[in-house]
């Protein structure tokens, strides 16, 4: 079994556990040491049966160690901060793809992925680095998910799709076929996107709409 740590101690940090439990339970892969976390009340606590190691000083400590890494955070900004900092260390990024899912043979994913349960990946669809996809979401053929982005539950992505670098899609949003959403954009909870979203932008309602925009040095700089 091939040591593990959660970065983030949070309510998707829990639930990644309980994915690790549950590919466990199916096959013996992972041995989860506990969790990485920086707030200080945090340090020590045990949460779910597993320990809180520490902060980022401790994988500096252990980076010698053969470690492997998958961040449990949900915002897309925040985790490629996160990630910047893990990449500092000799540490493998692991994908957990839960056993009640089910990804095409004919897709590829990147590294420090995490597919939740009664997912579906159909055929020749492609997914970056540290991508998170929720229970129940759907992925059409030939779509394409850029790295960093998060698809909430019940996501809805149809063939020909992309979605690129950062993107946050909110629970039961749909994007139709051949759409594409901005890169660093939010496409809000509920929302169907039938013409394309621009990057940097927040998009809502039915069909979705631009509502405000932000700026790209706030998303690079965020560690």
């Amino acid at each position: 079994m091939k040591d593990i740590v959660i970065i983030g101690a949070g309510g998707l940090g829990r639930e990644v556990a309980q994915l690790i439990e549950d590919i466990n339970a199916d096959k013996k892969v992972w041995n989860l040491l506990g969790y990485i976390d920086e707030t200080p009340e945090k340090q020590g606590t045990v949460i779910n049966n597993n320990i809180v190691l520490g902060n980022f000083a401790w994988l500096e400590k252990n980076s010698n160690k053969k470690l492997c890494i998958v961040c449990a955070v949900g915002n897309p900004v925040d985790r490629y901060g996160l990630i910047n900092r893990v990449s500092a260390y000799n540490i493998d990024f692991a994908n957990l793809i839960h056993p009640g899912s089910k990804i095409s043979k004919f897709s590829d994913l990147g590294i420090g992925c995490i597919v939740c349960s009664d997912s579906l990946i159909s055929v020749n669809v492609k997914i970056g680095n540290h991508v998170l996809i929720n229970p129940a979401c759907g992925i059409g053929h030939d779509t394409v998910i850029g790295d960093y982005s998060s698809l909430y539950w019940d996501v809805i992505l149809s063939g020909n799709v992309c979605v690129r670098e950062g993107c946050e899609i909110g629970s039961k949003a749909v994007v139709i076929p051949k759409t594409t959403v901005g890169k660093w954009s939010i496409l809000g909870a509920g929302a169907v996107a039938v013409d394309d979203i621009p990057d940097f932008c927040t998009a809502v309602g039915v069909p979705a709409k631009p509502i405000k925009f932000k700026t790209s040095e706030i998303l690079y700089h965020k560690t």
